[in-house]
């Protein structure tokens, strides 16, 4: 299954997802995790810290592309109105 995304969305979000990216990651390595109890002497440990962070990449791009589409549904919705009464 291939995603397909408009051309628009590409300076959104680029703008919006390494802030989310790096709020999302130090809270999900600082406050959710247990990595704080894991040590960095082994590899193992290296490649947990990878896969959280590849895993907090996937989620914070669905968050921009889910905050792009709420806004352009409220675009649609202000334009099909009339705008501001």
């Amino acid at each position: 299954m291939i995603l397909h995304l408009p051309q628009s969305i590409n300076k959104f979000f680029w703008t919006l997802f390494p802030f989310i990216f790096i709020i999302h990651s130090c809270y999900k390595f600082f406050f959710s995790l247990e990595l704080q109890m894991y040590g960095l002497n082994e590899l193992e440990d290296l490649g947990r810290l990878l896969f959280e962070l590849g895993v907090s990449a996937c989620e914070s791009a669905l968050m921009v592309i889910f905050i792009w589409t709420l806004f352009k549904v409220s675009k649609k919705v202000k334009d099909h109105n009339g705008g501001a009464r």
